[in-house]
């Protein structure tokens, strides 16, 4: 829809275990154009699964790729 937000950390708390990437709060820095999420003031990641990755890549200039799930809500004023 042509709408864009980007966040700033605000807060952060540990994943549910060791390999769970952390939750996030991030504050609304900026906006552009008139999308669905534009009106969002904090967007939150929670219930992270996965996404640690253990140990180093293969070799220097590789990709690594860790998956995860998570669930992001965006909230705004009412």
């Amino acid at each position: 829809d042509g709408g864009a937000i980007v966040g700033k950390v605000a807060g952060r708390a540990p994943g549910a275990t060791a390999t769970d990437i952390p939750w996030l709060k991030l504050e609304v820095a900026s906006r552009r154009g008139n999308g669905q999420l534009t009106p969002a003031t904090t967007i939150q990641r929670i219930n992270t699964k996965g996404g640690v990755a253990s140990g180093a890549c293969e070799s220097a200039g590789t990709l690594l790729s860790v998956p995860y799930s998570t669930d992001y809500v965006f909230l705004k004023p009412a």
